[in-house]
């Protein structure tokens, strides 16, 4: 530990952090032999009544899904019987303890946390993991999703990585620690230590300091050796210089084992059976394993065979010829014969493949399948991207090259997918099926990290073939485009879509039921081309028959935005809740992430602001986890909207981020989200002609086509139009929202529409009545909170002082009630100004909570047990313990029982 007392010190307040219920972690960055293994044995000692699990990456298995989770877990997989049902189940697959579908990559996640958070009742948890450059990535991103949740656990999480090789280890909440080489005091004082009797000179010190960066391993090894003349050019990199050192012992010392200790090197398995096996085929003398003689670069890690650095591995390994290296993986093929092993035999059987080879490729295709049975994508991905090089040009190839690119998207490694959907449209012969499924899957690519107006131009062209061809399997697809349609202000989208139904779905079948959920989907889509293009879409298709029998949450959350644009808030909310449920009940928190969006918005929508926070807050840290940076940014706009309408001081500086941010990826929805929360901002505040302008520069006003963005701002807008003096403008404006809504059956649209009506005319109050009997059949608390705001200011205007307060009181209750303080303070003003005397509103005890303390709360609400909701929100029982005490803390309550009973006397319904 020689001039590492930072460090150390780092490592030692970690542990103590840890022991003390708040874990952390942290990750050593260097390049190899700089120190990081030694520091994590440093820990390791330290660690006094801790569990440690340890971990080792090795670079064959790099590619092998959960490798090295696998190894990390293994002596305590005994425990995992205490697990829930299903995360219990996941980690059972995973291992091969059990037979089932593949489990989501985020269950897996959630059932290590719980795992580890149950090993921490009873002492800390210390997790180290060697060579993490070489983990898998499947076991890189369970880390990455347990990092993020030990702040309130018993748990240290340590890792060492090599700066630039393997996979990329910065992983989100673990402390980034670059370790540089050692000072000269330091350097001197290991020389000094290590030198067997022999002194440097100065001069021999300082030029071996400067020639090995002060690296410990590169010091120790060439300190015995003759160096260059000081003055001499610069040595090679360092990596190169330690590798040769390496090599030239192992030659001088070994050269007999040298084709063993390749075997053992490219095995990666660490069996000695299968290297024994392999060895055979080699005619190569396996004794030398079992004797003390390789005992200097060998040793046992439990029951694996490892080589005591990684550096002497990599360098044994790329000593052998290129020739050397395939005879050498196509033994180790043939020794993996047992049925679990098939994985492995794959592929070191496409390692050793060269040229054009099916039957290697059919190897790894298959064991591609079982990876993504095991809920590797990363491991499915490698296997199908070697299976594509091996498989001559054509459309096979483009075909494994789309699969590969789909376990990618699955697995988050979307720069990687669309590199690989580039080969594959490069591909001869691809019939209309293959371009089709190209087209789609660049589009979701293009969707999650690109524009989506760009998304919609790469599958635009498409659509019409995918109805005509497979219209079932491209239903997602064709209900994207629709959707796409909506959040980029292109309304044209609907009249294409319409064009293209008409043709490639007969109008017996959009007639009829039956057909699956898939045609049922379609019959929807259908119904709301017609709506938009002001015709009655018929009762027929409003109630939605047959798409409550989908079980994709993607297609689900679609079909709920199709329902919604109906006016069939009913339907839509259900079709958006039950694939939430579906998504979380499956660990998918990809399209998880992507559906919260559509329910933060709904909540939002009947004033219930804080489920909208906590759906939106949650969606923005698993959009960040799957790598979706525009449904994250879609996310933190309806916060900002959030904030605005509870007048929270932020909320400008938040929008004008998202603003920033959604102009710069095209992002039109989020833009509307920001654009009115500025505008709510300052139309409660009373400046009227400033919330208009950021209204309108929502744009998509065509008086032909407008669009469903700028169509949801009018009843602000109007608002906002009337009390600026613009009442033309508001009028025309009210006309067209009523054009609009014309054919939708949604009561809280209608309720919209006559308060608009009655903003415009002289003679508003029968409006306003129709607007409340309206409201009274919706669920949109806070709107029909605004609409009796505004007829209570209006009956003030007209000196109807009792009949004024009534309806200003009922507002300010409301506004209360649901948190929008900023709104409340309006209708008490107003109700001050009839004479009435009123007190600032008091908020209720829900309203104090944090998003993660609400989802919290509203679960115990429905009965669910510490380990129910853990499952439910991707957390360990454990921190929903925390946050609990917290909800209790600051409501004032001792049991659940009363927190339930506060949960249903103040949700809004």
């Amino acid at each position: 530990m020689l001039g590492r007392a930072d460090e150390t010190e780092l490592l030692d307040s970690l542990l103590r952090r840890a022991a003390d219920g708040h874990g952390g972690g942290v990750v050593l960055h260097g390049e190899p032999g700089i120190g990081k293994t030694a520091l994590l044995s440093y820990a390791e000692e330290r660690a006094a009544g801790f569990q440690v699990l340890r971990a080792v990456g090795v670079e064959p298995e790099a590619d092998l899904a959960y490798a090295t989770l696998h190894q990390l877990l293994m002596p305590v997989l005994g425990s995992v019987g205490a697990l829930p049902g299903p995360q219990a189940q996941a980690l059972n697959i995973l291992f091969g303890r059990a037979h089932g579908g593949a489990p989501d990559p985020f269950l897996v996640g959630l059932a290590s946390l719980s795992l580890l958070s149950l090993l921490a009742g009873e002492r800390p948890v210390l997790c180290v993991v060697d060579d993490a450059h070489w983990a898998d990535q499947p076991t890189l991103k369970t880390l990455a999703f347990v990092a993020r949740r030990l702040d309130d656990e018993p748990v240290a999480l340590m890792l060492a990585a090599r700066a630039d090789e393997g996979h990329g280890t910065d992983l989100p909440h673990l402390r980034r620690v670059p370790l540089m080489g050692l000072g000269g005091e330091a350097a001197t004082a290991l020389l000094a230590e290590r030198a067997g009797g022999r002194r440097l000179t100065d001069g021999e010190r300082r030029h071996l300091l400067a020639a090995t960066g002060g690296n410990p391993l590169a010091l120790l090894e060439l300190a015995g050796k003759e160096l260059p003349p000081e003055g001499a050019q610069e040595p090679p990199a360092l990596t190169d210089e330690l590798r040769r050192s390496f090599l030239s012992r192992v030659r001088a010392r070994h050269a007999e084992a040298l084709p063993l200790l390749q075997l053992v090197a490219a095995d990666g398995s660490g069996s000695v059976e299968t290297i024994e096996k392999a060895a055979v085929e080699l005619r190569l003398d396996a004794g030398p394993l079992h004797r003390a003689e390789l005992d200097e670069l060998l040793t046992y890690d439990g029951p694996r065979l490892v080589f005591r650095h990684p550096l002497m591995r990599s360098a044994i390994y790329h000593s052998a010829t290129q020739g050397r290296r395939a005879a050498i993986h196509r033994s180790l093929a043939s020794a993996f014969d047992a049925p679990a092993d098939q994985h492995r035999r794959a592929w070191h059987r496409g390692q050793a493949a060269t040229g054009h080879d099916e039957e290697a490729a059919e190897l790894l295709e298959r064991s591609a399948e079982q990876a993504a049975l095991r809920g590797g994508p990363a491991a499915a991905m490698a296997a199908l991207s070697r299976a594509a090089e091996l498989t001559a040009a054509g459309p096979h190839r483009g075909r494994r090259l789309w699969s590969a690119a789909r376990a990618a998207v699955r697995g988050g490694f979307t720069a990687t997918a669309g590199e690989l959907l580039d080969r594959a449209e490069r591909e001869p012969r691809l019939d209309e099926v293959d371009r089709i499924s190209v087209a789609a899957m660049r589009a979701v690519v293009t969707e999650f990290i690109g524009s989506p107006e760009d998304a919609m131009d790469l599958v635009r062209p498409w659509i019409p073939r995918a109805l005509r061809v497979d219209r079932r399997r491209f239903t997602p697809t064709v209900a994207m485009y629709g959707d796409l349609g909506t959040r980029t202000n292109r309304p044209g989208a609907w009249s294409e879509l319409a064009g293209w139904l008409d043709e490639g779905m007969p109008e017996q079948d959009a007639r009829d039921g039956g057909g699956g959920p898939e045609e049922a989907v379609l019959r929807l889509l259908r119904a709301a081309c017609l709506a938009r293009a002001g015709h009655d879409p018929g009762p027929a298709v409003r109630d939605g028959a047959g798409v409550d029998a989908l079980t994709d949450p993607i297609t689900m959350t679609l079909a709920g935005a199709i329902a919604r644009g109906l006016g069939d808030r009913e339907l839509s909310r259900r079709l958006y809740q039950n694939a939430g449920r579906l998504a979380r009940a499956g660990g998918s928190l990809g399209a998880l992430a992507w559906n919260l969006e559509y329910q933060a918005a709904d909540e939002l929508a009947r004033g219930r602001l804080g489920l909208a926070e906590a759906h939106a807050e949650e969606g923005c840290a698993f959009a960040a986890e799957v790598g979706q940076p525009n449904t994250a940014c879609r996310n933190r706009g309806l916060l900002a909207l959030c904030a605005a309408i509870r007048g929270r001081p932020e909320a400008g500086e938040l929008a004008a981020e998202v603003l920033a941010e959604a102009s710069e990826r095209r992002l039109a929805d989020a833009t509307a989200y920001a654009r009115r929360a500025l505008g709510l901002a300052e139309l409660v505040a009373g400046r009227h002609g400033e919330a208009a302008r950021h209204f309108e520069a929502v744009g998509g006003w065509d008086a032909d086509q407008p669009s469903d963005l700028a169509m949801g701002l009018v009843p602000d807008l109007v608002e906002a139009l009337v009390r600026a003096g613009e009442h033309d403008r508001a009028a025309v404006a009210a006309a067209r929202y009523a054009r609009w809504t014309e054919h939708t059956a949604s009561p809280e649209l209608g309720a919209l529409t006559a308060r608009c009506r009655a903003l415009v005319r002289d003679d508003g109050g029968a409006h306003y009545a129709e607007s409340l009997r309206l409201h009274a059949l919706a669920d949109a608390p806070l709107e029909q909170a605004r609409t009796e705001l505004l007829l209570g200011e209006q009956l003030r205007r007209d000196r109807r002082r009792s009949q004024a307060q009534q309806h200003l009181r009922g507002a300010a209750e409301t506004f209360r009630r649901i948190g929008a303080i900023a709104w409340a303070d309006r209708a008490l003003g107003e109700l001050r100004a009839t004479g009435e005397s009123a007190r600032a509103p008091e908020a209720g005890a829900l309203t104090t909570l944090t998003p993660q303390e609400l989802r919290i709360a509203l679960a115990v609400g429905e009965g669910l047990t510490n380990r129910e909701i853990a499952a439910q929100l991707f957390l360990s029982p454990r921190t929903v313990d925390y946050h609990l005490r917290k909800v209790f803390q600051k409501a004032g309550l001792t049991s659940r029982a009363e927190l339930m009973r506060m949960v249903l006397a103040e949700r809004p319904t």
